[in-house]
């Protein structure tokens, strides 16, 4: 059974109209949800001043367009658990919550976080039309952050992630950034094995020998 769907070169009408709708939908429910996430970002930091909750209401913002001007798939994945890794890794860091612990001065956290967050913003700049959620072929972009590591976005969460629990420390923050990074792990593993079916990416990967972590991962 073949895993992955692509666009059918000729459709009937009802099809046609079927594959526009859904098209659709799967700019505007995103979106829409991120639209959301702006307007707590930006409660918070109308609350609280916080310049990271606005830097993240920025990149939460980023993808509101960058879902909007998409193109579309040459080749989607149709396998449930990049799915299931996708939605977990882009959703269930967003449940995390400030605490009153901090394991180090805070001007470390918050340095940490500017820095993850600026390098995501980074990322998804130079991702621009190719951005998506679910593992996709939606062409190989190599420029910008993309010739340090293969996924600076992710590389930008996870350290922006670090800093806000080591200044936000609870067990619910813990259990989240685990899970989190579980499913970003995945979905990093996943999204190789469908793009490496494609020669222009596995000779990008050649070149970029780090998927995450320069010189580590």
């Amino acid at each position: 059974m073949r895993r992955y769907w692509t666009p059918p070169r000729e459709q009937g009408r009802t099809a046609r109209a079927v594959t526009e709708v859904l098209s659709v939908l799967s700019r505007v429910v995103p979106a829409v949800y991120f639209c959301l996430v702006c307007y707590i970002f930006w409660k918070h930091f109308i609350q609280t001043g916080k310049w990271t909750s606005f830097l993240w209401m920025v990149s939460s913002g980023l993808l509101i367009l960058l879902f909007v001007l998409r193109r579309e798939s040459r080749r989607l994945s149709m396998n449930p658990w990049d799915w299931i890794v996708a939605f977990g890794g882009s959703f269930t860091e967003l449940l995390i919550r400030p605490a009153m612990v901090a394991l180090v001065p805070e001007i470390i956290g918050v340095s940490l976080q500017v820095t993850g967050i600026l390098l995501a913003i980074w990322g998804k700049i130079f991702l621009g039309k190719s951005f998506g959620v679910v593992a996709a072929d939606r062409g190989i972009v190599a420029e910008g952050p993309y010739r340090l590591v293969r996924h600076p976005i992710y590389l930008g969460y996870l350290i922006s992630g670090v800093g806000f629990l080591i200044t936000n420390m609870s067990l619910r923050n813990v259990i989240i950034n685990v899970v989190t990074g579980f499913f970003q792990m995945s979905r990093i593993l996943s999204e190789e094995r469908f793009l490496s079916e494609d020669a222009v990416y596995r000779e990008y990967r050649e070149r970029i020998r780090f998927r995450l972590i320069p010189g580590i991962f």
